[in-house]
């Protein structure tokens, strides 16, 4: 993948279609849930169904701005009748939901893809599947293969069969994550040969009391009343500076590299609140809820907007409620979280449709995994010179802890040539920039951790620099830079 030239401008596709458009129309219209996964030369992104493409949409792309729908996975619901009959059984009557939602698609270990996907029957309840399907192309038809969870009621007794994400460890160990609110967040281990699980147990074996709810379900990994869609990236060597940077210079020789497991789940409303958040562990299968984070999580994004409210219009989007996010690095390194996202924001909350939307992310010298509040436009990390930062403008916003109304952008703030940080003329705090990208600064009496980086700035229309924080109360903090002249 080559970087964009901004010499040219960017041009994303437009956001204001409608589902009545044909689906060659679309573009990052109507995704929902995405996950991401590349194949033949094209980025490929598989999506909840919506909109009367309801068995799992599937989208390309050459340079992950332009999208193009190209099917779905399934020919037809017939594909899944094994899992439609599973539900009438244990529900004791008709099955009504007419989607798919949240899928995940892997290499197969013998060729092939592998999609995990699966299918609540009654909305608003955790009778629901988590199953297996095979196609020897990534664009299918993919045929549907066995079950792997089943739950069938007790909600918040037991977990939700949906979301599943599948992530790979140190040893090359097959996990997959699955879950949602009141049931909490589990793991199970598959068998990276046939893509099932590894301890071969089934529905039947739980509900005659062979095996317990543990066995059945899995380890709970996040106990949770409010949070779904998770997915685990594992990195490896994440660099870790073991110093106070706000005190004293840097030293290179207290950096150090860590294995790191990152989990990332969306909590609260889909259409209201919903935000995503992160935890972390340096096991596969433990120690996310004794994190220093504690069991909400790190918020990485809130609704938030580089508008500086809802009458400006340099901006035509917000990011409103984004969530629901996978975690993939390109084949040429770049790491991405891809979510969905529904915009404009209005103060009246009104129902908006869902696009897909990309930010790069990055972690700051803590290991904290912070996101670019900008869209994705082709940018790589690389070192950023003192002068890029220094003199220089940024528009900025601060992420509070409640997640219902928008946070705008403010104007103002100033990363002035001698160390301090300025807003509106006034002192507010200082910044330093070490290593190759790293930032550390204070606003306000807080202490933020933070990573620059290059970035396609919309309100500008030009290319510039954006940072992404964390500050020592967990919190986002995004600055965008102010072109110059």
């Amino acid at each position: 993948m080559k970087n964009i030239d901004f010499q040219n401008g960017v041009r994303f596709d437009a956001l204001n279609q409608d589902w009545e458009a044909t689906p060659d129309r679309w573009g990052v219209f109507g995704v929902h849930d995405p996950s991401m996964i590349e194949a033949d030369g094209w980025y490929y992104v598989f999506s909840t169904g919506t909109f009367r493409r309801d068995l799992y949409q599937i989208r390309r792309s050459k340079d992950l701005i332009h999208w193009e729908f190209v099917g779905e996975a399934f020919d037809g619901f017939a594909e899944l009748a094994p899992v439609v009959g599973t539900l009438k059984r244990i529900y004791g009557g008709d099955v009504r939901t007419e989607n798919l939602w949240a899928p995940d698609v892997v290499l197969a270990k013998k060729g092939g893809y592998w999609l995990y996907g699966c299918y609540t029957g009654v909305f608003g309840n955790n009778y629901s599947v988590i199953y297996l399907a095979y196609s020897k192309n990534i664009e299918g038809p993919y045929r549907y293969s066995d079950m792997l969870v089943v739950s069938g009621g007790n909600w918040g007794l037991t977990p939700n069969a949906i979301d599943p994400q599948i992530f790979y460890d140190a040893e090359g160990r097959m996990w997959l994550t699955y879950g949602s609110f009141y049931g909490g967040i589990r793991i199970l281990e598959l068998d990276p040969e046939t893509g099932l699980r590894k301890d071969g147990f089934t529905y039947e074996m739980y509900k005659e009391k062979r095996i317990g709810k543990e066995e059945y379900f899995g380890k709970r990994i996040l106990t949770t009343t409010n949070a779904e869609g998770s997915v685990v990236a594992f990195k490896r060597g994440v660099p870790v500076y073991e110093g106070d940077i706000f005190e004293k210079e840097e030293d290179k020789s207290l950096w150090t590299k860590k294995d790191r497991f990152y989990l990332m789940c969306s909590a609260d409303s889909l259409s209201m609140d919903y935000n995503m958040r992160v935890w972390a562990s340096d096991k596969p299968d433990e120690g996310y809820m004794a994190c220093p984070y504690g069991r909400a999580g790190q918020k990485v994004a809130s609704s938030f907007s580089w508008r500086y409210g809802e009458d400006d219009l340099r901006v035509s989007f917000d990011f409103y409620v984004p969530g629901h996010n996978d975690l993939y690095t390109t084949e040429k390194g770049v790491d991405l979280v891809v979510y969905h996202n529904r915009t404009p924001y209005t103060s009246k909350r009104e129902p908006r449709r869902h696009y897909l939307f990309i930010s790069m992310y990055a972690h700051n010298s803590k290991g904290d995994l912070v996101m670019s509040p900008n869209r994705y436009a082709g940018e790589r990390l690389r070192k950023i010179g003192r002068e890029e930062l220094a003199g220089r403008s940024f528009d900025y916003i601060q992420l509070g802890s409640g997640n219902f109304d928008c946070a705008f952008a403010k104007p103002g703030v100033r990363l002035e040539e001698d160390g301090s940080l300025t807003l509106k003329g006034e002192p507010l705090g200082k910044w330093k920039l070490y290593g190759d990208n790293y930032v550390a600064f204070t606003f306000d009496g807080l202490k933020y951790l933070g990573v620059a980086m290059p970035a396609w700035i919309e309100a500008d229309h030009c290319a510039g620099i954006t940072v992404s924080a964390r500050g020592e109360d967990g919190l986002s903090f995004f600055l965008n830079s102010v072109a110059q002249g």
